[in-house]
Formats: structure tokens, C-alpha cells, sequence
């Protein structure tokens, strides 16, 4: 049995809650303007503890990527096999993770443009919001 689990609380949460929305948030320094991630409460770069969430546009480029083919616990719903991208998320320096909507199995191409769209992945009893990435037309 998987735990539930809780994006409710912790530096993350308006990320969760912009998923469950139908939207990407991602935090922003109100000190010096750069991008935070992993989310925080306090900037790296200068101390600020002033973060906003700002939406961005779900489009971004292949970074790096994976093909799973054999099941591990939690990821059962997925079938196989399915692929994994780490992208850079377009103007602001983020990495993501996400599922590469790949019915035919191309594998992606580094640098690649991609857009995104919530979908869901089941995790145990757990629905969680997910990108899933798809080759920009």
C-alpha cells in the first residue's frame, strides 16, 4: 500500500495547487528576481524571503530522458513502457519532470520542443496532477 501523500502544506504547495487548477506555477524571488526551484520559503541567491508564484506557459525543451519497461510499486497505472522527460521549462532556467505522451515510442530528440497538459497519475490509492509532454506540432 502506498501513503497518501500531502501536497497541502510545505514550499511547494502552490505548484500542486496550480496543477490542480489546470495551470503551472512556479516561485519567483521577489528580492532579485530569479527563479527558485525546488520551491522555498527563503532565496538562495539573496536571502529574500519574498517568493510570488508566477503561471507560466507549459512549452519547454528535452533536457534528458528515460524508458521504463519493467513495473516497480506505485507506478502500476502507468503500463508499459512508458517515458520519462526532465525538460527545461522555456525562459526562466527550470527543470521538470513529466510523462512524454509516446504511443509510438520516437525516442525524443535533446532540445527537442514540447508542450504540456495536466493529466493524472495513480499512485496507489493517490491521484496525483502530473504534465504530461507532447512534440509541439
Amino acid at each position: 500500500m502506498v501513503a497518501r501523500m500531502s501536497r497541502a502544506d510545505g514550499a511547494d504547495a502552490p505548484y500542486w495547487d496550480g496543477l490542480e487548477q489546470g495551470k503551472l506555477m512556479l516561485p519567483r524571488c521577489n528580492g532579485c528576481d530569479r527563479w527558485i526551484w525546488p520551491a522555498a520559503h527563503r532565496c538562495g541567491a539573496c536571502g529574500s524571503t519574498g517568493v510570488r508564484w508566477v503561471e507560466r506557459s507549459m512549452t519547454a525543451t528535452v533536457f534528458s530522458w528515460t524508458r521504463t519497461w519493467h513495473a516497480f510499486g506505485g507506478a502500476e497505472s502507468l503500463g508499459l513502457p512508458f517515458t520519462t522527460v526532465l525538460v527545461d521549462i522555456d525562459d526562466c532556467g527550470i527543470r521538470l519532470l513529466g510523462r512524454l505522451d509516446d504511443p509510438d515510442r520516437i525516442d525524443p530528440k535533446l532540445g527537442e520542443p514540447l508542450t504540456g497538459r495536466i493529466g493524472r497519475t495513480q499512485a496507489g490509492d493517490d491521484s496525483i496532477p502530473t504534465i504530461i509532454w507532447s512534440r509541439a506540432a
